[in-house]
C-alpha cells in the first residue's frame, strides 16, 4: 500500500503491520516519526531530541518500546486499507490522493512535461504522470508493462566503467591497489586491474558506511544537543551581562555596588562628622589652656609694671624717705621677681595643626609614635589569628590560617602609637633567622600555644633562646598563652607551664588570650604601649 502518510526524515510510509515503521508519538512536542528514525536518534541516551524543533522527550524507562504510538494514525491507516483508498472523514466520503508522496518528488512527466510523474515504467524506463499512463500503455503489449509509483522506482544498477556490460557488484579492499576506483565487476574482478585482490560485495560496503554514517549522525546529533545547549546558555549570559536588560545580573550587581558606596559614604559622613567634632574638642582645649596661660601671664605683667614704676618712684626720693622703705620696696621687688612666669615653647604657639588618621578612619591629633613589635612563636601557636584579631577581622572571617612561610607585615594604630607588627613564622627552619627581626625592636610579643602541652618545653627553649641575645636587654617582652577560655580554664599542665614562665631569667609580662574568640587582645596592646611608652619617657593617651 502507497500512500502520503510516511515519516518526515526517512520519507517512508507508515505501517501497521511492520514494527520499524509503527509511528511513535514525541510526547515531549507532539510531533510523530517512525520507531526505526526514533532508534537512530535516540541511540543508547534515556531522551530524544524531536528532530524539527529540538524538544526533549524522556523515554520511559528508558526503553523506545514503551514510548506512545499515534493510534488516531494507525487506525486512519487500518480504515485506508480497509476501504482501498477511501477514507471516511466526518460524515462525507472524501477520495483520497494514493500518489500524493510522488507527486511531491515534482518530476516531469517524459510523456507532457507540463504534468508531474507518479508512475515509473520498468519496461520503458520512463516517467509518466497517471494520465499518460493509462492513455499511452493502452494497448494489450503496453498494457502489460510493469509500472510502479515513482517512490518505488529501482535504483539503478551500476555499470562497470571498463567493462560497460557488466554491473558493478564488488568494492576492492586491498591496501596497494592504486587503480583509479575501487569499485569493481565480475570481469575486473576475474580478469581485469582487480585480479587477486581483496574485495567485498558492493551491498556489504555500502551497509557498513551506512552504519558508519549513521553513527557520525548520533555523535553530530550529540554535538549538535551540546552546543546548542551552550548556545543556550552564552545567549542567557549575554542577555544577563547586556547593559540594556533591566533585569539581568549586571543590574543587580550594579545595585550592590551602589549599596556598598551608599553604606561608605554614609560611613566616611558619621567618621568626618566624629572626625570635625574631634578636632573641635582638641581647639577648645588648646583655646582654655592659652587662655588660662595669657591670664596668668597678664597678672604677673601688670604687677611687674606696677612695681616698675613703684621703684622709679623710689629712686627721686630723698635720703631719709628712700631709706625709711628700704625694707617695702626691696621686699616688694623681691615679691614680684618670685612670680611664675613660664612662657610657652614654640610648639604650644604653633598653628599648624599636625593630624594622621588610623586603619579605622579615626582622626589622631599630633603624631603617632612609631614602634616595631616582633611577633613570635611556634608554627600553629596562633600569631597569625591574632594578627587578623589585630586588624579587627570579623569573627566569621577568621580561619585557620596555613602556617606562616616568611613574615608578614601589619600596621596597628593604637592610640598614639602606630606598631608595625612583624608576624614572623615559626617553623622549625626559620627559628635560626628570627635574630634578624627582632634586632632592631621596640617590644617582644611571644605567643605560646596553650593546647598543645607537648610542645611547652619547646616553647620554652625558644623564648630562652632568642632573650638571651645581648641585643634585647633592655627590650620589654609580652608573653601571650593562647587558650581556649583564656585563664579561666587552667589545669595541671598550665600549672607545670607557669612555674617555668615563673623561672625565666628575664622579665617578662603575661597574658592570656583566646584568638579564636578575640579575648584578651585588648588588654596585650595595652601592655605593649605601657611598656612603649616607660622606654619613650611618654605617656599612651
Amino acid at each position: 500500500m502507497t500512500s502520503e502518510y510516511g515519516c518526515n526524515v526517512c520519507n517512508e510510509e507508515y505501517s501497521v503491520q511492520d514494527p520499524l515503521k509503527c509511528p511513535r508519538v514525541l510526547t515531549g512536542c507532539g510531533h510523530t516519526i517512525c520507531h526505526s528514525c526514533a532508534m537512530i536518534i535516540a541511540g543508547r541516551n534515556i531522551s530524544i531530541f524531536c528532530p524539527f524543533d529540538r524538544t526533549s522527550t524522556n523515554l520511559p524507562g528508558g526503553d523506545l518500546n514503551n514510548l506512545k504510538k499515534n493510534f488516531a494514525l494507525l487506525e486512519l491507516l487500518e480504515k485506508i486499507a480497509d476501504t482501498g483508498g477511501i477514507s471516511e472523514i466526518g460524515e462525507g466520503v472524501q477520495k483520497h490522493d494514493r500518489y500524493a508522496k510522488d507527486r511531491l518528488l515534482n518530476v516531469k512527466c517524459d510523456e507532457d512535461s507540463e504534468h508531474v510523474a507518479v508512475f515509473y515504467c520498468t519496461v520503458c524506463d520512463s516517467n509518466l504522470c497517471d494520465r499518460c499512463s493509462e492513455f499511452t500503455h493502452s494497448t494489450n503489449v503496453l498494457s502489460k508493462h510493469r509500472r510502479v509509483p515513482l517512490t518505488e522506482k529501482p535504483v539503478p544498477k551500476v555499470c562497470c566503467r571498463l567493462h560497460s556490460s557488466y554491473v558493478v557488484e564488488f568494492v576492492c579492499k586491498e591496501v596497494s591497489c592504486d587503480n583509479e576506483s575501487p569499485l569493481m565487476c565480475l570481469m575486473c574482478r576475474d580478469y581485469g586491474r582487480h585480479k587477486g585482490h581483496c574485495h567485498v560485495l558492493i551491498e556489504k560496503e555500502v551497509d557498513d558506511l551506512r552504519e558508519k554514517l549513521r553513527e557520525h549522525l548520533g555523535e553530530l546529533t550529540r554535538q549538535s544537543e551540546i552546543v546548542e545547549r551552550s548556545l543556550n546558555s552564552i545567549n542567557s549570559t549575554i542577555h544577563e551581562l547586556t547593559p540594556e536588560t533591566d533585569d539581568g545580573s549586571l543590574e543587580e550587581t550594579k545595585q550592590e555596588i551602589r549599596n556598598h558606596f551608599y553604606r561608605l559614604h554614609s560611613t566616611l559622613d558619621q567618621d568626618e562628622i566624629h572626625a570635625l567634632e574631634t578636632l573641635d574638642r582638641y581647639a577648645r582645649n588648646r583655646l582654655e589652656s592659652l587662655q588660662a596661660q595669657k591670664d596668668r601671664l597678664e597678672a604677673v605683667s601688670t604687677k611687674i609694671g606696677s612695681t616698675c614704676i613703684t621703684l622709679q618712684k623710689a629712686l627721686v626720693l630723698e635720703k631719709d624717705n628712700i631709706l625709711d622703705r628700704k625694707d617695702d620696696l626691696l621686699a616688694l621687688a623681691e615679691s614680684t621677681n618670685a612670680e611664675p612666669t613660664e612662657v610657652p615653647d614654640r610648639s604650644q604657639l604653633r598653628t599648624r595643626i599636625a593630624f594622621s588618621f588610623s586603619n579605622d578612619r579615626k582622626l589622631h591629633i599630633g603624631d603617632f609614635i612609631e614602634a616595631r613589635v616582633v611577633l613570635l612563636g611556634l608554627d600553629g601557636s596562633g600569631k597569625t589569628s591574632i594578627v587578623r584579631r589585630l586588624k579587627k577581622v570579623r569573627i566569621d572571617a577568621v580561619m585557620a590560617p596555613h602556617p606562616t612561610s616568611g613574615f608578614n607585615i601589619e600596621t596597628i594604630h593604637y592610640k598614639n602609637y602606630r606598631l608595625n607588627v612583624w608576624d614572623v613564622g615559626g617553623l622549625p627552619k626559620l627559628r635560626n633567622l628570627w635574630k634578624h627581626y627582632y634586632s632592631n625592636a621596640q617590644a617582644i610579643f611571644y605567643v605560646i600555644d596553650g593546647h598543645a602541652v607537648e610542645r611547652f618545653n619547646e616553647a620554652i627553649k625558644e623564648l630562652n633562646k632568642v632573650m638571651s641575645d645581648p641585643l634585647l636587654i633592655s627590650c620589654p617582652v609580652i608573653v601571650a598563652i593562647n587558650r581556649k577560655g583564656g585563664a579561666s580554664s587552667l589545669n595541671g599542665h598550665m600549672d607545670v607551664l607557669m612555674s617555668q614562665l615563673e623561672a625565666l631569667p628575664f622579665q617578662h609580662e603575661l597574658h592570656f588570650c583566646d584568638a579564636a574568640q578575640g579575648s584578651g587582645i585588648d588588654q596585650i596592646l595595652d601592655q605593649i604601649t605601657v611598656c612603649l611608652s616607660r622606654l619613650n619617657g611618654t605617656c599612651p593617651v
